[in-house]
Parts: C-alpha cells; structure tokens; sequence
C-alpha cells in the first residue's frame, strides 16, 4: 500500500513540474511532494521491502545495513525537508512577498534545517528531537498556510481564485493534517500517527486527477473534454470537405442546367420560367455559401504569427462591431490601461474578439454595457469580456465549446461553430478559454494569453 502511495505522491510532483518547469512556484510545490514523498519511500522500504528480501538466504548483513540507513536517511529528507520545501512554495505563490527578498527569505529559512541536519545522527540510529523541532517546523506550516490562505481570500479573479481554493484543499490541509501526525503527535508519544497520512494521500492523488481534469491544478490540466472536441472537429473537417466537394460539384451540374434553361426560356419568353429559375440559382448558391462558411469555421486554424498590440485589436474589434451594439443601445467600455506587444496573429485574435462582442450583444439585445477588463497573473495576460445579458444555464456550460451546439435556435445563419472556433485560435496562441455565466446575471469570457509570447507591456495611465 505505502508504495502505491509513494508512486501517487511523486506522480503528482512530477506532473506539476513537468506542466511548468520554469515557475518558482511549481519548481517548489513539485518540491514538497518528491520530499514528502521521501517518507513513503522510508515505510515502503522499512515495511515492504526489507521483510520481503528477509525471505531469501543471501540476504547479508552489509544489505541489511544498507537498507537501515537508506530509511534513515529519506525519513530525515522528509521530516527535516517537507516544512522548508512548503515555505519556499507558499514564499513563492505569494504575492504579497517582493521578488528582492524571496532569496533571502529562503537562505534565513535554511538556517532551522542545517541546523537540525548538524544536531542529528543519521547514523546508526536517527534520533530527531521533535521537541526542538517543532519550534520551527509549526511556524513554518503556519505561517505557509496563513499566506496562501490570504492569497486566496484577496484573489479577484474567480479562474484563479478557484485554482487557489484547489491548492488549499490539495496542499494546505494534508500539510497541517502532516504537521499534527508527524511532529506534534510524536511530542505525546504517538509514533505512529504518521500512518494515517497513507489514506489522506491516496484521497488526495484522486482529487488531483479529478480537479486536474475539470480544472487544472497548478497548471497541470488533463483536459479529455477539451482533446475530444479536438478529435471531432478534426473528424467533422474531414466530413465536410469531402461533403464540400460533392456538393460542389452537384451544384455545379444544377448551375449549369439551369443556365441552358434560362437561355431556353428567355428564347421562349417565359417570365414564370424565368422566375422559377432563378429562385433555384439563389438557392443553389445559398446552400453552396453555407457548406463553405462550416468548412472554413472547423477547418484547423492556421497561424501568421507577427508582433501585434493586444490592445489596438481589442480597439478595432469594438469599432467594427460599433454600429451593431449601437443599434440596440449598448455601449461597450474598453477598460484596457495596458499597451501590450504580443506575438501571435492578428487575424484570427481580432475574430475571436469580434465573435464575443457579437456574442454579447446578441444576448442582451437591450440597452446596457459590455465591459472589456485586462489583468496579469503570474503565467498570464487575461482578457475578459462582460456582457449583462441573460446568462447560460449552468447546465449548458460544459457544451458551449462543442461544434455545432447553439442557443441561438431562430438564426438560420448560426451554426454553432463560433466559440469553438475562437478555441482552437487561443489553444494555437498556447492559451486559454474560460467562461463564467449565472443565468439573469451575465456572462463573461476569459481569454488567458501566455506571458512567455508578450515581447513588450506598458501599463498606461487612466
């Protein structure tokens, strides 16, 4: 059992590192699970291992040895390590500690731990005085999780705050619940409380998987509903371009015919003819407009990627979008402070823009406003666009991003292929699309443009 819950434990560390690897915060929350990790391996070697290998006769004494103070050694790594590696990740997590005194903060913070390494043998015996112990290692998980809880509390961002709200559940408690088993329960004499942490991490890998797949958890995001409406747009894009091609070439036929026709009832002088005609040529073209239209929606996006301002976009998507928001008395408000230099292609951006705009207008269809809202996280660039229309049913949420899924059922020109296509665009920019709707409340769309692709930010002034 403790050696699946060592393979769980380092899985979830390596997936965050491997999501991120070059974010301080991941590098250090992927920390605390390889070195927590490190006392799983000590019971998996102590209690799985050793009376396995006990079974055969060459099992020598020098192996013996050996095993002894490999379980020393990684149980010290966890038990002195685990509180340094959580301070470090909270110190860099929080906003509210300046960049020029992380470094220092994690030198002055190695102090307890060197310390503690210089006080105890390992050898033969490790002997860990947890009454000195706990004089730093319980400030260290507190003031950890004080600041990550306050992070939380002052996040704005309702993406990121729930990201936080995850770390709380997945980091915070089995660390507090850590602090009690392992240090302070020893203080009484319990030295085997730590046993219990086996159940808390076994529940604590499933949660990472199931949050990872319907959110993401520092930046590790398993994203199976996302990955198969990949594989259907792709598979649809097949469909249509063979289906594009029959029809062309059917409504080709019928053009034709209709032509010989229309000379033979002009020839004739026959004006019904001549009506029924060309009803059938504008129907014969309408039909072939609206298969190109879905193709050109689901076919795989193509980036020309240059540098572009983010914000000169945003400002000739609202102004090609101007006279239809006018028409029905909405105002859209630019509250982007931000000149931001991005690399990617302003084609497809300033669509995915114009199709939220046109989105937003269309559900409120009434007087009102439409906000856009710029901000930076430490990974992003995140532009949200705020509409005060009906909302969408918390229920249809998950299926706005599928081909061909609409509300809007009485537009006969709508295919439902607008938000998916505004998807593949930010998936190829290496971005994200969020959405939070409450219906009567609005809705707002998040686009999260990565920071590695901004070549130049200036913030302006209001």
């Amino acid at each position: 059992m403790m050696g699946i819950v060592l393979m769980a434990i380092w899985t979830i560390g390596a997936l965050i590192y491997l999501a991120d690897p070059k974010n301080k915060a991941s590098q250090w929350v992927s920390a605390v699970a390889i070195v927590g990790g490190f006392g799983f391996l000590a019971g998996t070697l102590d209690e799985e291992i050793r009376p396995y290998l006990e079974t055969f006769s060459f099992y020598h004494p020098l192996m013996r040895d050996l095993l002894k103070h490999a379980v020393q050694i990684a149980s010290f790594i966890c038990q002195a390590g685990l509180p340094y590696t959580f301070l470090m990740f909270a110190i860099y997590s929080s906003t509210l500690i300046p960049n020029r005194w992380r470094k220092w903060i994690g030198w002055l913070g190695f102090i307890p731990l060197a310390f503690t390494f210089y006080m105890t043998p390992l050898i033969p015996k490790l002997n860990l005085n947890y009454q000195i112990m706990v004089f730093w290692v319980v400030p260290y998980i507190l003031l950890s999780s004080s600041l990550l809880i306050l992070q939380y509390f002052q996040e704005r961002d309702p993406i990121v705050r729930r990201g936080r709200l995850l770390i709380l559940i997945l980091v915070v408690l089995p660390l507090v619940f850590v602090m009690c088993t392992i240090y302070i329960a020893r203080i009484w004499g319990y030295q085997e409380a730590w046993k219990y942490n086996i159940v808390l991490i076994f529940l604590q890998f499933i949660f990472f998987l199931a949050f990872s797949i319907k959110y993401g958890v520092m930046g590790v995001k398993v994203r199976v509903e996302k990955d198969r409406m990949s594989s259907t747009l792709r598979a649809l894009t097949s469909g249509a371009s063979i289906l594009n091609h029959t029809i062309k070439n059917e409504i080709g036929k019928i053009q034709l015919m209709t032509h010989r026709l229309e000379a033979y009832a002009k020839q004739m002088d026959h004006q019904g003819m001549l009506e029924d005609l060309q009803y059938l040529q504008h129907s014969s073209e309408h039909i072939l407009d609206m298969v190109q239209r879905i193709q050109g929606k689901m076919k795989d996006v193509e980036c020309n990627e240059e540098a572009m301002c983010l914000s000169t976009i945003i400002e000739e998507s609202i102004r090609s979008i101007l006279p239809y928001s006018e028409s029905y008395g909405i105002h859209i408000q630019n509250e982007m402070n931000e000149k931001i230099m991005f690399r990617g292609d302003p084609i497809h951006l300033q669509e995915v823009l114009i199709n939220l705009l046109t989105n937003a207008v269309e559900a409120m269809k009434k007087p009102g406003k439409i906000k856009i809202h710029s901000y930076t996280t430490k990974r992003y660039v995140v532009i949200s666009v705020e509409d005060e229309g009906k909302g969408i049913p918390k229920e249809n949420i998950p299926l706005i991003f599928e081909p061909f899924y609409s509300t809007k059922k009485n537009q006969a020109t709508n295919f439902g292929l607008g938000l998916a296509y505004c998807f593949q665009v930010m998936r190829k920019h290496q971005g994200l699309m969020e959405v939070k709707s409450a219906v009567g409340q609005g809705t707002t769309f998040f686009l999260y443009f990565p920071l590695k692709r901004v070549i130049y930010f200036e913030e302006r002034s209001k």
